[in-house]
């Protein structure tokens, strides 16, 4: 049994939290409600998770939590990840994925570990890919401050583990979907997957930008959930991809309204993890 600090209560660390909970851990659940809302965790703190706020810009409250709760590993989940809210709200965007991931590291270092994961993007990569993407290609450029924090905010964790001794595992996730414990609430935050099978559950088509020619990474939540929940991060820095198959944002349509996808992506991923779902069978619902 571990007891987790998981930092952001969202889709992803609210998904987490409930396979932490399955496996007999103690869990932690940190967020400043900005984007999720507090009841949403009700039923997890039903079952035995500590649900507090707290902001990750607040670096005295991020080491005063950390100190009462000593947790055997950290998860860094909190972020503004939406392209168009980083657009409307830049300082926000900045003061989270940027200062907040500084005062995190800076509060794990200050408390000797432990061990920290951060939940980073494949975006970090920038675009235009083509091949085989593999964790040791190199930053590509950037469109927006959202994904551009991501490149920092893995430079920044990188910095104070070496400086410090730290254990930190950067996992770039892939656009992650299927259901959660947490809904996206604000259409903005949506991502392709699920606003495209919504939509064609109403009968509408979906929009593609440039034809859905874009590749893209996908992973289900559940899958996503077990990687982070299973992996335990060694004495320094190691970044994982984490998407289990590459596909045109085109197809992502074809597949929801039933159609047969052209195929075409233009990239694939090198990923470490074993991976359960599918994206066809999910859309097929």
């Amino acid at each position: 049994m571990a007891r987790l600090l998981i930092l952001g209560a969202g889709y992803v660390g609210a998904a987490l939290g409930a396979r932490a909970l399955d496996a007999g851990d103690e869990v932690v659940l940190a967020d400043n409600w900005y984007a999720t809302q507090r009841t949403e965790l009700d039923d997890l703190a039903a079952r035995g998770a500590d649900v507090v706020t707290l902001d990750i810009r607040d670096g005295d409250a991020v080491d005063g939590l950390l100190r009462a709760t000593a947790p055997d590993r950290v998860h860094l989940l909190a972020a503004q990840a939406s392209r168009p809210l980083s657009v409307s709200d830049p300082d926000y965007t900045e003061e989270t994925n940027v200062t907040g991931v500084r005062r995190v590291v800076e509060a794990v270092a200050g408390r000797g570990g432990p061990p920290l994961v951060f939940a980073s993007s494949l975006h970090v990569y920038g675009p235009g890919l083509s091949g085989e993407v593999a964790a040791d290609r190199p930053y590509g450029a950037q469109g927006d401050l959202a994904h551009l924090s991501k490149v920092y905010g893995e430079l920044c964790l990188a910095l104070y583990a070496r400086r410090h001794g730290l254990a930190v595992a950067l996992l770039r996730l892939g656009i992650v979907y299927g259901p959660g414990p947490v809904t996206h609430q604000r259409a903005e935050s949506q991502t392709v997957v699920d606003k495209f099978a919504g939509l064609a559950e109403a009968g509408r088509p979906p929009p593609l930008d440039d034809g859905g020619t874009a590749t893209i990474g996908v992973v289900h939540l559940d899958d996503c959930a077990r990687i982070l929940h299973e992996l335990v991060p060694a004495p320094g820095v190691v970044a994982h991809d984490v998407a289990a198959q590459t596909i045109t944002v085109a197809d992502v349509a074809a597949l929801a309204q039933s159609r047969e996808p052209a195929g075409g992506a233009a990239y694939t991923v090198r990923s470490p993890f074993t991976y359960t779902r599918n994206l066809a069978e999910y859309l097929a619902r």
